[in-house]
């Protein structure tokens, strides 16, 4: 069993990036910075809060691209439940470009096609 700490990030799927950018701006006093060599995606970030905006007018998408995201003590562990439970198409991978909470993280899809993750803060 994976045991999850907390909801890590998210990621939203908008057909406007300098309307979101505008919005999470103004409302909550967020930072919202385009993604080194990325003109489609948005870094949105504060303290203790980061997800990312991404931009596609295909509504159709927005389903298998959005994804959510926990965060554990430890990628070993959900690596190890995974394997256990017949699950070996996962990919791992490092973000590092955040002013806080970097993080080791493991991808796989649900029965449904949902993109699920686990991090690990490094």
């Amino acid at each position: 069993m994976i045991h999850v700490k907390s909801i890590d990030h998210i990621c939203l799927w908008v057909s406007s990036l300098s309307e979101a950018k505008y919005y999470y701006e103004t409302i909550f006093g967020f930072v919202c910075k385009p993604r080194d060599n990325d003109n489609t995606t948005l870094i949105v970030e504060s303290g203790n809060v980061h997800f990312f905006i991404c931009k596609n007018n295909d509504a159709d998408k927005y389903i298998p691209q959005q994804h959510l995201s926990f965060e554990v003590a430890s990628l070993d562990k959900v690596i190890k439940t995974l394997n256990k439970n017949g699950i070996t198409e996962y990919h791992l991978g490092e973000v590092n470009f955040f002013k806080h909470r970097n993080y080791k993280w493991c991808e796989w899809k649900d029965p449904n096609g949902i993109r699920l993750e686990c991090v690990e803060i490094i």
